[in-house]
């Protein structure tokens, strides 16, 4: 009877142990270096690619609102009507309106809320069908009539992109400028709405807006509005609306009778 030779299997010897226990092991401290090292490379290059991106928005967020401020002062001209850009702070947002040519300007918020009241206690003496069949129409004729009205562009809400907001509105109607609520209100018609008027002769009211980051309110874009001149320009530095246009009358001049 042939007998065949038994096979062994080989043990491994200590050293080989170690080895296979090191090969179970998780990353080594110099891959965990490397591995962060990598991190923040990367982190280096995107912070300052993403802040460059916003503030591109700004920018061109900046540049919109410019070109059209400068399109809608055309258009009231060869339309015979008075623009308003109608911005509303507290969402980030503002929307174009258009009304009659002898649409009524007010020097300070303060009157025209007072006008305002005068009117609606005025037209609650109408009801809705008299006012529908025009008993009404001198007293809406007085109000301008700011709607948004058939063929008018851009009568949507436009919105701030996302990483922008204003940091403040200043018009000729306000001491100083407005700025958006610490905590937005609940109610959309309790939000803070700033005006500016553009009038069917070419001028403009006197403005500066101020956008800037959400993160960093140093960094933004300064809109200014020259009434006379009817110059649009734009500035990296935030600028004081009651130096520039400290030239302007605080009242208007009494017209002779």
């Amino acid at each position: 009877m042939v007998r065949r030779p038994s096979v062994r299997t080989a043990r491994p010897t200590r050293r080989a142990r170690v080895h296979v226990r090191a090969g179970r092991r998780g990353m080594t401290l110099m891959e965990i270096l490397v591995a962060l090292a990598i991190i923040i490379g990367i982190m280096s290059i995107s912070v300052p690619t993403l802040y460059n991106v916003l503030a591109l928005e700004q920018h061109a967020v900046t540049r919109q609102l410019a070109t059209t401020i400068a399109f809608l002062r055309d258009e009231a001209t060869l339309r015979g009507v008075t623009f308003r850009l109608a911005f509303d702070l507290d969402a980030g947002t503002w929307k174009v309106q258009a009304g009659s040519p002898d649409a009524t300007i007010f020097a300070t918020p303060e009157e025209r809320e007072a006008w305002e009241r005068d009117i609606q206690d005025r037209m609650a003496r109408y009801t809705q069908r008299e006012i529908e069949e025009g008993a009404a129409d001198e007293i809406l004729d007085q109000t301008g009539r700011f709607d948004e009205l058939p063929g008018v562009v851009l009568d949507t809400v436009q919105e701030l992109p996302g990483g922008t907001r204003f940091a403040w509105i200043w018009t000729s109607q306000w001491e100083e400028p407005v700025t958006p609520s610490a905590v937005p209100p609940e109610d959309p018609a309790d939000d803070k709405i700033v005006y500016l008027y553009i009038f069917p002769d070419g001028q403009l009211e006197a403005a500066v807006l101020r956008l800037v980051s959400e993160d960093d309110p140093d960094e933004g874009y300064s809109l200014v509005v020259e009434p006379l001149t009817g110059r649009i320009q734009m500035e990296s530095e935030e600028i004081e609306p009651e130096t520039l246009f400290a030239w302007l009358p605080l009242e208007a001049p009494e017209l002779p009778e």
